[in-house]
């Protein structure tokens, strides 16, 4: 199966990228769905055709699905939502505040999380299309497995340990409820499901990320943090869409200005995302709703090509820890014989290579790090940060001696 997701700043086609790839893949033989986690929802708008919580089908092998997490709350969380409902009514909260009030967040990330569990599992689809919502939603969304799988490991036992006290305790003169041990049982198969969604999302043959990005200057600057933070997290960033790119052939003068503008920031995107594969879609006479102006941005996107090709299967930027240093790693598609100059500005990296400059911004923890040096290793230019501080990796080492010694007794 193959996930293909969406994202980018708001407003720049993410939808429209998505249900042309949608429309495309389906039409090209593949059993296709394309899924809506924007809690503004916009795909309905794009297909012209009205989708819901409920699994619909749009086209011939190609169905749609917008994340609805009420309905969510009814089915796949009942129990969990039952408690947390029963919990607020019990400290005085009147029934209606509290069903509200236990839509706890992440809920509709984890919804779509486990549709594509769902669908990995049954082989139910070749192609699912994620219409994600603005880049910070999306972050959380991808993170989201991660995260969760940390609070399991380190508070869910504690959690149950206490709750076996207080039900022999003070549970017998409470009058709010306890969790009970259907509940306990639905939260732990929770941390099986998100460990099971994050090997998928984190194959880069399975699943790889599309950056929509207009040529504008604030556009460029949110997918190009966007695109550091998604290689983080260990993601398959893959190709890069540029889209309202104005025709060249246009003369009028109204553009004149805005054309040479264009021209700067496309140039500064080959620079900063370089050597990343890049589609392009001009900007459209008319709005790109329904199935005709569809079919017009995947002819520009994928010419005669299957939408679902994987462009690479590895991100061409990594960090990761080595050494006691922190590597970023940044793919280098030709040899280098020229002497590497490394500058930063705040939390931006510039990369100077005779002609060829390259702009990264930097996660926060790694803007303030020293600079050790690079090495060119295998097609890969290796710059090296200062590590954790030693304070950090001495809490550590006591941690886990403590956790050692407490095994050992």
């Amino acid at each position: 199966m193959r996930i293909i997701v969406y994202t980018g700043k708001g407003g720049v086609g993410k939808t429209s990228a998505a249900a042309a790839t949608a429309i495309r893949a389906a039409s090209m033989g593949h059993r296709t769905i394309a899924i809506s986690t924007d809690a503004a929802h916009s795909l309905s708008d794009s297909l012209e055709r009205h989708l819901s919580g409920v699994i619909t089908p749009i086209a011939k092998r190609l169905d749609g699905l917008e994340i609805d997490v009420q309905l969510e709350l009814e089915t796949r969380w009942k129990e969990i939502q039952g408690y947390f409902s029963d919990l607020l009514e019990s400290q005085g909260m009147d029934p209606i505040t509290a069903q509200e009030m236990a839509v706890f967040p992440g809920m509709e990330l984890a919804s779509a999380l486990f549709y594509i569990e769902q669908f990995h599992k049954d082989d139910t689809y070749d192609v699912v299309v994620i219409d994600t919502a603005p880049t910070a939603d999306t972050l959380r969304l991808l993170a989201f497995p991660d995260i969760a799988n940390w609070y399991f490991d380190r508070l869910f036992g504690l959690f149950k340990n206490l709750l076996r006290v207080a039900r022999a305790t003070v549970g017998r003169f409470m009058s709010t409820p306890l969790p009970s041990d259907k509940f306990l049982k639905d939260v732990e198969n929770l941390k099986n499901r998100f460990e099971y969604v994050s090997k998928i999302l984190l194959d880069p043959e399975i699943t790889t990320i599309r950056l929509v990005v207009n040529p504008e200057k604030m556009v460029i600057t949110e997918t190009q943090r966007a695109y550091t933070y998604l290689c983080l997290y260990g993601y398959n960033v893959e190709c890069l869409v540029v889209n309202r790119v104005i025709p060249p052939e246009i003369k009028d003068p109204f553009f004149k200005e805005k054309l040479v503008e264009q021209r700067k920031y496309m140039q500064l995107i080959d620079e900063i995302f370089s050597p990343i594969k890049t589609l392009r879609a001009e900007l459209m006479p008319k709005e790109v709703v329904g199935r005709k102006m569809l079919d017009l941005l995947a002819d520009q996107l994928f010419g005669k090509s299957d939408p679902t090709l994987l462009y690479a299967k590895e991100s061409p930027m990594k960090i990761y820890e080595a050494n006691d240093e922190t590597v970023l790693a940044v793919k280098m598609p030709f040899p280098m014989d020229k002497k590497v100059e490394l500058f930063t500005r705040g939390d931006e990296l510039i990369v100077q290579l005779g002609a060829y400059k390259k702009s990264i911004s930097l996660p926060f923890t790694m803007s303030r790090k020293k600079i050790l040096g690079a090495d060119l290793d295998n097609g890969w230019l290796k710059i090296r940060f200062e590590g954790e501080p030693n304070e950090g990796k001495k809490a550590r080492r006591k941690s886990r001696s403590r956790k050692e010694s407490r095994k050992a007794s």
